[in-house]
């Protein structure tokens, strides 16, 4: 049978146009998957520039600091007078005075929220970076911007909440050469929150239980979350490389000197 044809014209058969249809369909679906696929290898790539800005800022701040590292939190210091009237102030904080104040690179555009009530992250005292909105979330809190990354605030040894073994049990910040493996010591990596990784000394969290997390749980919030199977991570010597869980070694995280 001839579809839409007149007298003495030739058309299409209906086996024809379904034909030219399935195959329209299969392009369109090709179509879409292939944007898909550069969306995502996009955001990758803005993950990466991100977590390398991070790095850069993280460089500078050790080298205005004499060599010292940046914990993940600095608590109530009476050294540091903008401190002065909060209760502490988050690793961002200190790194946007290297990006002009900039909030953008804390962004992970691949982030997955563990938490329907902060769909897109939740921060203290900064524009959102995903809406440009600002909300005081904690007022004695300066720049705790969970939106993707995370410090590193594994801690050996209780000293002072929350600032991982950035610092030594005199409370005072490791020098960068503390650290013999920089190209194994992870510094940031993707997390939902604004720290990441275990912290055997505040919670008992070891680093054997929190790889178990990692591996097991998608609503964990101190564990990272990725795209496929590799967790993108910014390095102590500068460089940023996706792993894989099982890949972390307790040497990921933890000083292996004093």
């Amino acid at each position: 049978m001839r579809i839409g044809c007149a007298k003495g014209n030739t058309g299409f058969t209906l086996v024809e146009l379904l034909t030219v249809i399935t195959v329209i369909a299969i392009l369109a679906t090709l179509g879409i998957a292939g944007a898909q696929k550069a969306m995502n290898a996009a955001k990758v790539a803005q993950k990466t520039s991100n977590l390398k800005m991070i790095g850069t800022a993280f460089s500078a701040y050790v080298a205005e600091n004499e060599g010292r590292c940046l914990p993940t939190n600095f608590l109530n210091l009476s050294g540091d007078p903008e401190l002065k009237g909060n209760g502490s102030a988050w690793w961002c904080y200190y790194l946007m005075r290297y990006t002009g104040g900039s909030v953008k690179m804390f962004w992970n555009p691949c982030y997955v929220p563990w938490n329907s009530k902060y769909p897109k992250g939740i921060w203290d005292d900064v524009p959102n970076p995903f809406t440009g909105e600002t909300k005081d979330e904690t007022k004695n809190q300066l720049c705790r911007i969970e939106a993707g990354f995370g410090w590193v605030w594994y801690q050996t040894a209780a000293v002072w909440a929350d600032q991982g073994d950035w610092v030594s049990s005199s409370n005072t910040p490791r020098s960068i050469l503390a650290f013999p493996s920089p190209s194994k010591q992870v510094v940031c990596m993707e997390s939902p929150g604004v720290v990441g990784g275990p912290n055997p000394s505040a919670n008992g969290l070891t680093f054997q239980a929190w790889i178990m997390m990692v591996r097991t749980d998608p609503n964990f919030c101190l564990g990272p979350r990725w795209s496929g199977d590799f967790i993108t991570c910014l390095f102590l010597d500068g460089h940023v490389a996706a792993i894989k869980p099982d890949d972390f070694t307790d040497g990921s995280f933890a000083p292996m000197a004093p």
